[in-house]
């Protein structure tokens, strides 16, 4: 019985716990007038999310076209300069190839006057032929002199072709960096002026957004004073806001009360607890006043005791006091008989004849 009545009590519990959560959550709902009225702007906030989001894209397309643009660029001037080189190393070539023709034909071409002679079938007396004669010194030191004549033209030819090629890879490069500085120059001044445009858009768009903005929240004041003004007014006209007293009686009986409309006792109800009040205090201190007439008699009962036990005590002492004298009296006058019985036997133990043993002569019956 007693674990169904605490089931009982425990539902009632949750139950008035979960009424007061919904009237409190209901008062914050209605507290908040914008909310109430207007509610949350879904269609506007998913706008501005959108137009955010194609603006992010817009911006990283042109950040990829511009990449495209300068891929493009860069190709083109590379592809120039490739060809330029490669026309110029053919030019470089062609002229070294007629260098080395060149080089590889006889010093002299002029005619000869007669036929020429064998120097062998010569005699002694002509001098132009001896025993150990070395008779191609002539043909292999011409030999040798056009074999250095032609790599000194060629090593001459190609130091030119190099100094050339240097100077023209210096000129190139030169060219290159002054077309690179060319467009850096004009994307440069393209993106000052589309920066420029950009700022003037962004400007009067700025600015057409603050009139909205203002006329938004000069829209919004209105409304929330408008708001406001009610809300005033329903606080001041409202029982349950103003927490009259007569709001939480019931409309089954008017003895009975609604706990989550209770708003307090009325000035009877207050009168009558502080009535009961008055009379639970008169009545705590008549309990003390009780209470410490208690224990005042009991302190005058324990002290009555306490001297008669001091009383009794006394007499026991003095009467133990008395049978101590008593006894160490008796001991002292045992202790003296003794004394004196032990004198008499120490003199009587030598055996003197006195005169009474002689009158005992004659004395008998016989």
């Amino acid at each position: 019985m007693v674990m169904l009545k605490q089931n009982s009590l425990d539902k009632e519990e949750a139950r008035i716990a979960a009424m007061r959560a919904r009237a409190e959550a209901r008062t914050q709902r209605f507290l908040n007038a914008r909310t109430r009225t207007m509610g949350v702007d879904k269609a506007g906030l998913d706008a501005q999310v959108e137009e955010k989001r194609r603006a992010t894209e817009a911006r990283k397309q042109a950040d990829m076209d511009q990449a495209a643009y300068d891929q493009q660029i860069l190709r083109m001037l590379e592809e120039n300069e490739a060809q330029s080189r490669a026309e110029k190393m053919a030019a470089l070539h062609a002229l070294r190839d007629d260098l080395l023709q060149k080089a590889s034909e006889p010093k002299n071409q002029c005619p000869k006057i007669g036929e020429s002679y064998d120097a062998e079938d010569c005699g002694t007396g002509a001098a132009q032929y001896f025993a150990g004669e070395d008779k191609n010194a002539f043909s292999r030191r011409r030999l040798q002199q056009t074999q250095m004549k032609q790599w000194t033209s060629q090593q001459k030819a190609e130091k030119v072709a190099r100094n050339m090629e240097e100077k023209e890879d210096e000129m190139r490069f030169h060219q290159y960096l002054m077309a690179v500085d060319d467009m850096r120059g004009q994307m440069e001044g393209e993106d000052k002026r589309r920066t420029a445009e950009e700022r003037l858009n962004f400007r009067k768009l700025n600015e057409e957004q603050a009139a909205l903005t203002r006329a938004t929240n000069e829209q919004d004041r209105q409304l929330q004073a408008k708001m406001d003004s009610m809300e005033l007014t329903h606080g001041k006209n409202d029982p349950f806001l103003n927490e009259e007293t007569d709001f939480g009686t019931s409309a089954v009986a008017p003895h009975r009360v609604r706990p989550d409309h209770f708003k307090g006792f009325n000035k009877e109800q207050v009168q009558w607890v502080y009535a009961k009040n008055g009379e639970l205090v008169e009545a705590h201190q008549q309990m003390k006043q009780d209470e410490r007439d208690t224990e005042k008699a009991w302190g005058n009962h324990v002290a009555a005791v306490t001297r008669v036990m001091e009383q009794n005590e006394q007499e026991s002492k003095a009467q133990a006091n008395y049978m101590n004298q008593l006894q160490n009296d008796t001991l002292t006058q045992q202790r003296a008989e003794q004394k004196a019985k032990k004198a008499q036997s120490n003199q009587d133990k030598f055996g003197a004849i006195e005169g009474g043993f002689y009158k005992g002569f004659g004395t008998s019956c016989r």
